[in-house]
């Protein structure tokens, strides 16, 4: 049976860049390819955008209140070689346990790509979902401005770091919006322990 695959990192690891370039390979293959992404992700439109600039039209966006088994997006699933899913983190449990499902019970293989973690540090449902199904879980990495490897993904605010407000902003929508990744080390000394004072007690 086939398998379903979810290649995760931080922003800037080049996770859309690796889709992109499976994309071609499946299609330059010939082989029928299903290439789609949560419908909240409305940055690029009804496009796959790379940092790089590449791109591609998506065959369609998930409705993240409908299942995957609904006949009109089934019909489509059923009829590919195989499906790849672009920012994979928003898809809700219940559609990452369908696209399991379709792995293992359709024989299509299923390559998510996505982050593990939202700019507070907490696991997306759909990448916790991912971590739990996932047949193979696959890292893609870059360096913290540090030197380290970065873990997480914090949120600048008009060029200031940000620890609170709604788990989904959308970068690029929202001049004022960026997404740096980061290691651990300096998400506490930078963005965390300035807004609690009381780490500051534990710091040698």
């Amino acid at each position: 049976m086939a398998n379903l695959i979810y290649y995760y990192g931080t922003m800037e690891a080049g996770k859309t860049t690796k889709l992109l370039m499976d994309h071609y390979n499946y299609l330059k293959n010939k082989k029928q390819v299903i290439l789609t992404k949560p419908s909240i992700d409305t940055k690029g439109s009804n496009k796959v955008v790379s940092r790089i600039g590449n791109q591609a039209i998506v065959d369609f966006t998930i409705n993240p209140n409908k299942s995957l088994l609904d006949d009109d997006y089934l019909e489509k699933f059923l009829n590919s070689d195989v499906i790849m899913v672009d920012e994979a983190q928003f898809l809700s449990p219940k559609q990452v346990s369908e696209f399991w499902y379709l792995a293992h019970l359709a024989n299509i293989p299923v390559a998510s790509y996505g982050l593990k973690v939202n700019f507070l540090g907490h696991l997306f449902e759909g990448s916790a979902e991912l971590f739990a199904k996932a047949d193979e879980l696959r890292e893609l990495t870059i360096n913290c401005e540090c030197g380290k490897l970065a873990s997480q993904n914090v949120r600048l605010v008009n060029g200031h770091y940000c620890f609170d407000g709604p788990e989904v902003i959308i970068d690029g929508e929202n001049n004022d919006v960026k997404y740096i990744p980061m290691c651990n080390d300096c998400m506490i000394n930078k963005v965390i322990l300035p807004n609690h004072p009381e780490l500051k007690r534990i710091k040698k």
